[in-house]
């Protein structure tokens, strides 16, 4: 059976509109690792939800009361952490980092990983922004960095609400960077430079475009295709989420 978080990951990251639904799963999102302990009133006055809203959201789920959602949301998070410590804990990073192909001696690139799980720790939201397949790739790292307790949300236009501070790390992954042109130009009123922003590219020039200027750079060489940027990105994710693993959480 799929776990619970994976479910609304997959809603929220494909959501068009910011209602009640959305913000239900983001409010479940950030308070992932507590939430099994919320009553119903306490989910709704910290949320500003109305009782009509959340039933709407869990029904959606396929459970027919509070209670139950809250259980099954429980048993899933203790399923998830033994998931991920069964197949993270014994595995060597090293056969990740041999596959890439960097601008960086192997030794340097674990240095940045190093310094970005730092940063990973210290900031209170974790922010992806991509090109649909990239984000896709992501969706696993996001689950594990969620039930490991950091707040991690994919980048959606339509959220007016959404603005940048200096509590959020950006993951920013772009093969040839156009990317970049459109999100500097419609994120300006966001605050985006107040957040530490990492930049995952093929292309280097990027590193300072318009009024986004990139914090930390992941360069990986390659012919700006999608295709091989696609499975860079997801071992580079696969890194991070190891590293971060073995460092804060064991």
């Amino acid at each position: 059976m799929e776990i619970m978080i994976s479910r609304i990951l997959k809603y929220l990251n494909g959501c068009l509109d910011n209602d009640h639904m959305y913000k239900i799963g983001n409010f479940v999102v950030k308070n992932y690792t507590n939430i099994c302990r919320y009553s119903k009133e306490k989910f709704l006055k910290e949320g500003n939800f109305t009782e009509d809203e959340l039933t709407d959201f869990y029904n959606h789920l396929g459970y027919c009361d509070y209670e139950t959602f809250r259980e099954r949301l429980l048993l899933d998070h203790q399923l998830r952490l033994d998931q991920i410590h069964a197949r993270l804990l014994n595995l060597d990073i090293n056969q990740f980092v041999n596959h890439l192909e960097m601008t960086y001696t192997n030794n340097e690139f674990l240095d940045l990983i190093d310094k970005l799980c730092d940063l990973i720790f210290e900031k209170k939201r974790i922010i992806i922004v991509g090109a649909l397949y990239p984000s896709s790739v992501a969706v696993d790292f996001q689950t594990d960095m969620i039930t490991l307790g950091k707040n991690v949300i994919e980048f959606h236009q339509f959220d007016k609400d959404l603005t940048f501070s200096d509590d959020d790390i950006v993951l920013f992954m772009t093969a040839t960077g156009r990317m970049m042109e459109s999100f500097a130009k419609n994120s300006k009123h966001r605050n985006v430079c107040d957040a530490t922003f990492v930049l995952l590219t093929q292309n280097i020039k990027y590193r300072n475009f318009e009024n986004v200027c990139a914090d930390y750079v992941v360069h990986v060489t390659g012919r700006f295709d999608g295709i091989q940027f696609n499975y860079q990105i997801m071992m580079i994710l696969d890194v991070l989420r190891i590293s971060y693993y073995l460092k804060y959480y064991i």
